[in-house]
């Protein structure tokens, strides 16, 4: 027994002698352990270059372009009220709906037209006269010359002692007689232009009294101006009316506007894309009016179930800005067909009335800007992939958001680098990513 133990023990030194040679061999060679970075997985698209158009987003109400209030322009008593003229009732153009008595005003036209007549005939007898002055004047005329040319004669035969001085003088008398007679119907003549001019201004004024009374009968019947909708009525039948009461108002309905107010920074943008087509900036530069740039605009009103649209053009910006608020107003208006909706009978249609509270989108010019999806800001940053799958954070500026697609402006971006759809936290620039191109299956 105590010589197999002895038997070992060289074999256990050997053993032992081998393991170190073995270790020490490999602590003499570098060894690198390889660290394996985690990357996060992300969706990631890329910056695109759109032709895109801002649009800006505003809120207000629906007023009737054109409204008319029937204001009684005669006096006199209500003879006929349609009785269709209540609130709320729609009513064709040219439809009677008002008729005041006439009866005085047809009195002041016969009156009126009585005293034209008059005048006429006074007009009528002057012409006659005047043919009767000229055509005395013409005689008298002749007379005077033959009396005159015998007076000369007598005068020769006077001095001959032909005939006597007495007979000289009744020639002479003669002759003087004439001459005042003559005077007088030339002076006749004369006064022919202003009589008629002062018969011709009483004609101008029994004539304007006829008008005047011709108008007053057409304002005793009162009639809509318009396919509208009565909004109040304060006439009754029988009631009498002075000049200047109140009896109808009206609202047109197949012309609407809306008043939007919109953030002057989005306005701004709106007008900057218009200045960039050279022919609309010459436009502008000529006539201040932003209704030439012919803007289209879309009016919604949602409620709980649907939402309902219609088509519309802006016409004019408002010239104050709410400075409480930060907005200013813009005026879009659109065409609707009372009539046609009627007819389409659609239960998911509805009319645009006033005072509905609506949205307007208006849209302006189409410019190339680059472009990102809306999830790819985050907070006014982009999550940029560099060449190494790295993050890398760039500030950017948002010009606009339209249809979930954001409009950017920042140096050194441009169409094709890759952004990062996903939420990463926590972010910091140099981040190590997987990226996955987002398709729309995903």
């Amino acid at each position: 027994m105590k010589k197999s133990k002895l038997l070992w023990l060289p074999i256990g030194v050997a053993t032992g002698l081998g393991i170190m040679a073995i270790n020490n061999t490999i602590m003499k060679k570098d060894v690198v352990l390889e660290v394996i970075e985690p990357a996060q997985s992300v969706y990631v698209s890329q910056i695109q270059t759109q032709s895109i158009a801002p649009a800006v987003k505003g809120y207000g109400n629906v007023v009737a372009k054109n409204k008319w209030q029937a204001i009684s322009e005669v006096n006199g008593k209500v003879l006929y009220k349609n009785p269709k003229l209540q609130r709320g009732t729609f009513i064709n153009a040219g439809v009677e709906l008002i008729r005041i008595d006439p009866t005085s005003y047809q009195l002041n036209l016969n009156t009126a037209q009585a005293n034209l007549d008059n005048i006429n005939s006074e007009v009528e007898k002057l012409d006659i006269e005047k043919q009767r002055l000229t055509r005395s004047y013409q005689v008298e005329s002749k007379t005077l010359a033959l009396e005159e040319k015998e007076y000369q004669r007598n005068i020769k035969l006077n001095k001959k002692g032909t005939i006597s001085a007495s007979s000289l003088e009744q020639q002479e008398r003669v002759v003087y007689n004439t001459q005042l007679q003559l005077n007088d119907l030339k002076a006749q003549v004369k006064q022919i232009p202003a009589l008629r001019r002062s018969l011709e201004a009483q004609i101008s004024q029994a004539q304007s009294q006829i008008d005047q009374a011709k108008l007053d009968l057409e304002h005793t019947i009162i009639t809509m101006p318009f396919n509208g909708r009565i909004i109040d009525v304060s006439a009754e039948l029988q009631q009498f009316v002075s000049t200047g009461n109140s009896l109808i108002l009206a609202h047109d309905v197949s012309k609407l506007e809306v008043e939007a107010k919109m953030p002057t920074s989005q306005l701004s943008r709106l007008i900057h894309s218009l200045k960039q087509d050279r022919e609309i900036l010459d436009n502008l530069n000529a006539v201040p009016d932003i209704a030439i740039a012919n803007l289209t605009a879309q009016i919604t009103l949602r409620n709980s179930s649907s939402e309902t649209h219609w088509q519309g053009k802006v016409t004019r910006i408002l010239g104050e800005i709410d400075a409480r608020l930060g907005t200013a107003g813009l005026v879009v208006e659109a065409d609707f067909d009372f009539l046609e909706f009627v007819k389409r009978n659609d239960p998911n249609d509805s009319p645009i009335i006033s005072g509905m509270f609506v949205e307007v989108t208006v849209n302006g010019q189409a410019l190339p800007q680059l472009t990102v999806p809306l999830q790819a800001l985050h907070n006014n940053r982009l999550y940029l992939v560099d060449d190494d799958n790295r993050l890398q954070l760039q500030e950017v500026e948002v010009l606009f958001i339209r249809d979930q697609v954001a409009a950017i402006k920042a140096e050194g971006l441009s169409a094709g680098q890759q952004i990062v759809l996903s939420d990463i936290i926590p972010v910091a620039n140099g981040l190590k990513l997987a990226p996955t191109v987002w398709t729309e299956d995903k």
